[in-house]
């Protein structure tokens, strides 16, 4: 396929095949990626990669036609006033509503469609094309296939899942200063963060704090003593990975920045709790929780905060909050940072 997108999930490592659907693609950093290929018509090609002692690594791919069966939906592609407000919740619901959310732009709205499913009352949103995603509070162009987003309205939830790649705004110049201090301010406290914290054992470092709680018969309870989580981490599939196995519920509180005015208007703040330890930092902590899914035990993750199974566990509270417009390329430590030293 000649002029596929190709390009490692989530990070800045990206290219296109040439004329005779070859590609090339270089990647500086080692770990485990999630290998995208992506051409119009056709499924979404995905496979967990791991890169570490392997200095080539060569990969034959077929891609099969996507044959997408929407059942019995209403249609709402046409850009009428209907579809306007289904865009503006799909804005809000995909891209987040926080300050750096409200600097981005979705550049082809065109190729985005609905679809509400009447019997189980849930609305979808397709995309046609990878979506082309602007961040001017982040300095990325971030192309982004969207495999997956439903609203159930029953139960009250978003779901969405999908692929991106970040690439910068201005490939020429460096970074704008005003960039390199968002950026930081998206990472830090960011699920990326907490996880590469927890691999290398130095949450209380960076500014975290975690507690259990469990829901008995409709009540929910948290225990206010400090857990050393570190000591449910275990060994990973792989030497290069780690596992958090843990049940019930866990509160993760981020303390070295205060909550965004944007996040106070949202239904998530009522999740705040109230410690004494944030009072130097600027008012309330930003604070986040973590579900297994049911049957599910274990949340694998590597040194840079890559989670190998995101699908296993759901998040709440302000990390419930960041959406799209909050989000940041894996390799981000190892780019911006290293360059600033």
């Amino acid at each position: 396929m000649p002029f596929a997108s190709v390009f490692l999930s989530s990070t800045t490592y990206g290219t296109v095949s040439d004329t005779e659907g070859n590609f090339n693609l270089e990647v500086t950093q080692p770990g485990t990626y999630d290998l995208i290929i992506k051409f119009a018509g056709y499924k979404t090609f995905v496979r967990s990669v791991k890169l570490f002692n392997t200095p080539v690594l060569e990969i034959d791919v077929v891609l099969a036609p996507d044959v997408r069966m929407l059942g019995e939906v209403t249609v709402t592609a046409e850009k009428d006033e209907l579809w306007r407000r289904n865009l503006e919740d799909f804005k809000k619901g995909f891209l987040g509503t926080s300050e750096f959310a409200q600097e981005c732009k979705i550049l082809n709205e065109e190729e985005i469609d609905f679809y509400f499913d009447k019997e189980n009352n849930i609305y979808e949103t397709y995309a046609r094309e990878p979506l082309i995603i602007e961040n001017k509070a982040l300095g990325y162009k971030i192309k982004y296939i969207l495999e997956d987003y439903k609203v159930y309205m029953s139960e009250n939830y978003v779901r969405f899942y999908g692929f991106p790649v970040f690439e910068e705004l201005n490939e020429r110049r460096k970074p704008k200063k005003k960039w390199l201090e968002n950026r930081k301010l998206a990472q830090n406290g960011s699920i990326d963060h907490f996880f590469s914290a927890l691999y290398n054992n130095t949450l209380k470092a960076e500014w975290y704090e975690v507690h259990p709680a469990k829901d008995v018969d409709g009540n929910r309870y948290l225990d206010k003593n400090e857990m050393d989580l570190y000591q449910l981490v275990e060994a990973g599939s792989t030497p290069n990975s780690k596992k958090l196995v843990f049940e019930d519920i866990l509160y993760v509180t981020y303390l070295n920045e205060a909550l965004p005015a944007s996040y106070l208007l949202t239904r998530e703040s009522r999740f705040i709790k109230r410690s004494s330890d944030v009072e130097d930092y600027g008012g309330k902590e930003q604070v986040s929780q973590m579900f297994m899914f049911e049957e599910k035990t274990f949340i694998e993750f590597e040194k840079n905060g890559y989670v190998i199974n995101p699908l296993d566990y759901l998040v709440s509270g302000f990390w419930g909050f960041e959406r799209v417009g909050d989000m940041m390329p894996i390799d981000y430590r190892n780019t911006d940072i290293e360059d600033k030293k």
